[in-house]
């Protein structure tokens, strides 16, 4: 009994150190989605690094919105470069002040819109 609860003691010790040491950073978040991404643009902060997951991002129109500032701007980065991909129906419009884009590489697709990367959220709201 008492070896089953140190075995048990140890595996759930080791599980939370994993998990604790992970790569995500604070202020960073990491989306899977479109939904998750606008949740994260909805809720991001001056300082907010907000993580596209590694894989193959299909017909994904992102809106970009926020206000960072000078020192600590609001950004759009991926996982890893090179194994992020927005592929498809896809664009990215872009909306607000101090927001940096870094990593997001467009193939195998179309833009729905009249651009792939536009500097405004719709036709009636230019960036600031």
């Amino acid at each position: 009994m008492k070896t089953k609860f140190i075995y048990i003691f140890v595996i759930t010790s080791v599980l939370s150190i994993l998990f604790s040491c992970g790569s995500i950073k604070d202020g960073e978040i990491v989306v899977r989605t479109v939904s998750e991404f606008n949740e994260a643009v909805s809720k991001a902060t001056p300082g907010t690094a907000i993580v596209l997951a590694n894989g193959v991002w299909k017909d994904a129109e992102l809106v970009f919105e926020g206000k960072g500032t000078k020192e600590n701007p609001i950004k759009l980065t991926v996982e890893e470069k090179g194994k992020v991909t927005i592929e498809g129906a896809s664009n990215l419009q872009l909306a607000g002040e101090y927001l940096i884009v870094e990593g997001l590489v467009f193939v195998n697709g179309f833009t729905p819109t009249n651009e792939v990367i536009s500097f405004r959220k719709n036709e009636n709201r230019i960036s600031q």
